[in-house]
């Protein structure tokens, strides 16, 4: 048998406050614990990782979006192929560069990855940053599971580094080359009959501006280029593109914790 013991706030009310401390601060951690994680809206502003250099007013690092509506989902429906999809999502729902309204002249002129940042914020903005891959299988344990990915907190941003325009050394001598553009991207997308090379030719032909000191004009040049430095050139691109790092997304197995990777898209994102 218990014995239990009443004590009355008149007999010891330094207990029954200290006691009464206990338990609000029990209620308020529980409450806490329970409370929902309120997000806010996503912003109609993005910062650009590139950004838009002007002669007059310096360095544009900013666009504004907007939300997909029907009359754009209409508008996408009737292109022939993703890339002129993304393309036509871009020119739809950019509002403003900077604090310019956004002309295709001006959208043209952004970096690649820049354009990418910008269809990432519209993707956010529509549908949210909440994307659910899979199911996919662990490689080391072979588990297949769905994965929830935050496109805010997921996906890296890789900032512009170093000047606009670099020098790459080659075999050839010392290449001068810029960053791809919206310009070179649209050119690319509009390829749609050419191949794998033929693109690079494209792409080189944009960003290649010189050769030991000699402006290049004529698209032969690019295109007889030995293939070791026409690589070079294409990988040294690659690592200074700014912008989202979709590819590069990775998540923790639920079973054995091994880091799983699920590189995304932004055709799959929309």
């Amino acid at each position: 048998m218990t014995n239990t013991t009443t004590i009355t706030a008149e007999q010891d009310p330094a207990l029954m406050n200290k006691l009464a401390q206990k338990a609000m601060s029990e209620q308020e951690a529980t409450v806490a614990a329970v409370k929902p994680e309120i997000k806010l809206p996503p912003s109609p502003e993005v910062a650009l990782p590139g950004g838009l250099y002007d002669p007059f007013s310096g360095l544009i690092s900013t666009a504004e979006v907007r939300e997909l509506t029907g009359a754009d989902e209409e508008a996408v429906a009737k292109v022939g192929n993703i890339g002129k999809a993304l393309l036509t999502i871009l020119d739809r729902a950019t509002v403003k560069i900077g604090d310019e309204p956004a002309t295709k002249d001006l959208l043209d002129a952004l970096y690649a990855g820049d354009r990418e940042m910008i269809l990432l914020a519209i993707r956010k903005i529509t549908f949210g940053s909440e994307v659910q891959v899979g199911p996919a299988a662990c490689g080391s344990c072979g588990l297949e599971q769905v994965f929830d990915i935050d496109l805010d907190k997921d996906v890296k941003v890789k900032a512009l580094e170093g000047d606009r325009q670099f020098t790459v050394k080659c075999n050839i001598g010392e290449v001068s080359v810029v960053l791809p553009t919206g310009t070179t991207q649209k050119e690319m997308i509009n390829s749609t009959d050419k191949t794998s090379a033929e693109l690079d030719t494209i792409l080189l032909k944009n960003c290649v501006k010189s050769i030991n000191g000699v402006e290049v004009i004529d698209p032969a040049v690019v295109r007889n280029l030995g293939l070791k430095d026409r690589r070079a050139l294409l990988s040294e691109i690659t690592s200074r593109n700014p912008g989202p790092q979709l590819g590069d997304i990775k998540k923790e197995c639920q079973s054995c914790g091994t880091e799983v990777p699920l590189p995304l898209t932004l055709a799959g994102l929309f």
